[in-house]
């Protein structure tokens, strides 16, 4: 076995640390509390879902286009372009009404998605392979700061003016840093030192949405544990857009205060910080299939819990729940895609995050249609059904080997 003194630790900790800082900006400001400021600009429940599958929505050409940019202009070049994508996201929301943000909205999605594939496939591929499950939970943990950091910043700095644009656009540039301390991918690097140009890599997979049906089931019968992961993506995708676009609105019926909302919004993602590392020790010893089929029976218990009259403490210790299980979902997918040996890391990689994202452009389209003509409560009706379905699809897809 390779010893860990031959991996490039430098790079690791700084492509982390860019997500971090991305993560806050282009996550926790623009998927977490801007709909939360536009609740308070007086947009209806149907409205605030449009705008969150707007955003997911965006990220679908992100994740689609990322693994070719990345073999054209290098993963760095394509980290830059995601990022600039988000600051000028922010430049167009902060300035434009009601319905011409939603361009803004794809724009911040296709940032993120730019980001995201550009940024986790090169950090996966030179991590240590034994240990893959658990970097991915500590990468997971540490982007999980954002729905933490950016409610409690913007709560602190005031939801009524346009802070928020100006904290999401800090956190997106202050990414820049880290990223210049990055070594390139060895192959670049190689041909560099060389005056060489670099040798045409493997295609990857195209994304779900452009494989063909019959190439996408060949796929997942011979690789069990992506079939797990396709599942998990597809139905907690739906689950976290949902939750994190309409909080504002369950909030709003229940009662409670702009900054009761931020509060409540941090705990949701104090509980993903704090169990994704966990989560990916239950995947690497007992198996993806397993650690996803208990994260949805929690779900769908804390979801109902939440449909009951809680006092405040009891309100908030329910949202830290759910909020650590719906985060768990994204992390086991991505776990599920590490772990499958057909494809390249890159292609499998994009792969899940186009099937979460897909999905999550229906989750808060439904959600809002839904909540328009019924209270808040209807959002968590809605995440313990989907999550019961996942539980159910999961033990559907069956035990072979537990990956």
């Amino acid at each position: 076995m390779q010893p860990s003194t031959d991996f490039d630790w430098r790079t690791i900790a700084a492509l982390n640390a860019v997500s971090t800082l991305a993560q806050v900006g282009q996550f926790g400001i623009a998927f977490v509390m801007l709909p939360v400021w536009l609740a308070q600009q007086g947009l209806e429940a149907s409205q605030l879902g449009l705008f969150a599958g707007s955003l997911w929505l965006g990220q679908l050409p992100g994740l689609a286009l990322a693994p070719a940019l990345c073999r054209r202009m290098g993963e760095r070049r394509v980290i830059v372009l995601g990022l600039l994508c988000s600051l000028g996201a922010f430049v167009w929301l902060a300035s434009a009404q009601w319905p011409w943000g939603l361009p803004g909205g794809l724009l911040a999605g296709l940032g993120l998605g730019l980001r995201w594939i550009g940024l986790e496939p090169w950090l996966y591929r030179i991590a240590p392979s034994d240990a893959r499950g658990r970097l991915v939970g500590f990468h997971e943990t540490l982007i999980a700061l954002a729905p933490i950091v950016a409610p409690l910043l913007a709560n602190a700095s005031g939801m009524q003016g346009h802070a928020v644009f100006w904290i999401g656009s800090g956190f997106t540039l202050a990414a820049l840093l880290p990223l210049a301390v990055a070594r390139a991918p060895a192959r670049d690097a190689l041909a560099a030192l060389k005056h060489e140009p670099l040798p045409a890599p493997a295609p990857a997979p195209a994304p779900p949405a452009r494989q063909g049906l019959g190439a996408l089931c060949q796929q997942v019968r011979a690789e069990p544990v992506l079939l797990r992961g396709l599942v998990i993506a597809s139905v907690g995708g739906m689950m976290e857009a949902a939750v994190s676009g309409l909080f504002a609105v369950f909030a709003q019926d229940r009662g409670l205060q702009v900054s009761q909302t931020a509060e409540l919004l941090a705990a949701f993602g104090l509980g993903g910080l704090l169990m994704q590392y966990g989560v990916g020790w239950l995947a690497d010893h007992r198996g993806v299939g397993p650690a996803a089929r208990l994260c949805a029976l929690a779900t769908v218990l804390v979801s109902l819990a939440l449909l009951l009259p809680l006092d405040y403490g009891l309100l908030a210790g329910a949202v830290f729940l759910l909020g650590g299980f719906i985060t768990a979902f994204l992390t086991l997918a991505l776990i599920a895609s590490t772990m499958a040996t057909s494809g390249s890391m890159a292609g499998n990689v994009s792969n899940i995050s186009f099937t979460y994202t897909l999905s999550a452009v229906a989750g808060p389209l439904l959600s809002g249609a839904a909540m328009q003509h019924s209270k808040g409560d209807a959002l968590m009706a809605l995440t313990a059904a989907s999550a019961a379905l996942m539980l159910a699809l999961l033990v559907g897809v069956g035990r072979d080997g537990e990956g």
